[in-house]
């Protein structure tokens, strides 16, 4: 392969313009049409199912770094999140988080999980009123996530104002701030908090949490995962908690305005673990990833040149006929359907997946519980409106008054 082909005219667009590379119109048109290929210079797209699929998988022919930066940007190993790492880094950090992101820990969670819930839930009614997004669901994943790594319930709150303002700034493109360079430099708040627990954890060995497991593994070689890394690490499970927020949001808005969901959700928890599936495969709050081709390659017979990055839309394969019939629909009538690309493929499939699973199930059924009792509806005038992230999905704000 030799001559590179130039962009696809007819389906052009720029990849960091959230409008269209959130057009999911757009990208079932392309899936039909054209499902591999180059809207933009050095960009390939990829829109089917079995093609995401195998990229992902494919982790020694496209690599992950840069998987949220801008092309071009490179940041240190210690300033990357999990996500952005290949081997032999990623799955020697892998193997230690592996040992807390499990089934067992997630069910471990439960009893934290439904109370922060009820309890976010409770201070709403109490009000009258309030954003389900930011004084709920932005704040429930983040708070489960930081119980496991074993920060203070009182900074719970604070840790995810924080994170939020992280994903919302200029490091995820680029790695640095206005401040700075580097997350210590762009948000010291957010690190000295950080680091007083690391360094905790250091000095005494009593702690039994996840950021104790991190601070004291060590590889039969004398490695360590590193102080600097360890904290990128919990911002990026924190941060990374946002997905999950938006999974919630998602949820959120349908019990809000669809009867018919609520119905068919009260005393049936196959159906309730089935929303959740159908909401992270049709409206994945992850619209896509990156990846970087190592050398040249081939996606479905459309030929891939060293170098060039791979836009592996998540929805669009989620939305794929091919894999789910009926894909444009939300069904909870979907039985063993193919795995959702909500939480990647392979090497890379998302440790916090159970969890995510957890905090869902649980939202659903605590507010089928609450609305059992008392009347919440969205504000009058709302609009939805798509959180301002490139690559996350749902929604900005869900504002609700309590009607009794």
């Amino acid at each position: 392969m030799t001559q590179r082909p130039g962009i696809d005219a007819e389906f052009a667009f720029d990849p960091n313009d959230a409008a269209k590379a959130k057009d999911f119109a757009l990208m079932a048109r392309i899936r039909r049409e054209k499902p591999v290929c180059r809207p933009a210079d050095n960009i390939v797209l990829v829109t089917r199912y079995a093609d995401v699929t195998a990229v992902f998988r494919d982790s020694k022919g496209f690599s992950s770094v840069g998987d949220m930066r801008a092309p071009g940007i490179v940041v240190p190993a210690e300033e990357s999140f999990l996500g952005e790492l290949d081997a032999p880094l990623h799955p020697k950090i892998r193997r230690v988080l592996h040992r807390t992101f499990t089934i067992a820990k997630a069910k471990e969670s439960e009893p934290f999980t439904r109370s922060a819930v009820r309890r976010r839930l409770e201070q709403i009614v109490a009000a009258g009123k309030g954003d389900l997004m930011a004084e709920f669901a932005t704040v429930i994943p983040g708070s489960v996530s930081a119980d496991l790594l074993g920060f203070p319930e009182e900074q719970h709150a604070q840790l995810m104002t924080w994170c939020n303002e992280l994903l919302h700034s200029s490091w995820p493109p680029t790695g640095r701030t206005e401040k700075g360079e580097g997350i210590a430099a762009g948000f010291p708040e957010l690190t000295a908090c950080i680091d007083e627990q690391i360094e905790r954890r250091i000095a005494d060995d009593r702690y039994d949490d996840l950021l104790a497991s991190m601070v004291r593994s060590r590889g039969d070689d004398g490695w360590s995962i590193g102080a600097h890394h360890t904290r990128t690490l919990v911002v990026n499970m924190l941060a990374g908690s946002l997905s999950a927020t938006y999974m919630v949001g998602n949820l959120l808005y349908r019990l809000l305005t669809d009867d018919g969901f609520v119905a068919a959700l009260r005393g049936d928890d196959v159906r309730i673990d089935r929303a959740v599936e159908e909401s992270l495969r049709y409206e994945a709050p992850v619209a896509f990833l990156w990846r970087t081709a190592r050398a040249d390659a081939e996606i479905a017979g459309t030929p891939v040149f060293a170098g060039e990055h791979i836009l592996c839309h998540i929805t669009a394969g989620n939305r794929d006929e091919a894999a789910y019939p009926d894909a444009e629909s939300f069904r909870l009538d979907r039985v063993e359907p193919p795995e959702h690309l909500a939480f990647g493929a392979g090497p890379h499939l998302c440790l916090g997946n159970h969890l995510t699973r957890l905090i869902g199930r649980v939202v659903i059924e605590e507010m089928l519980s609450l609305m059992e009792r008392t009347r919440l509806e969205l504000e009058p005038g709302f609009v939805w409106q798509c959180v301002n992230h490139l690559q996350e999905y749902g929604p900005e704000h869900l504002p609700v008054r309590v009607t009794r």
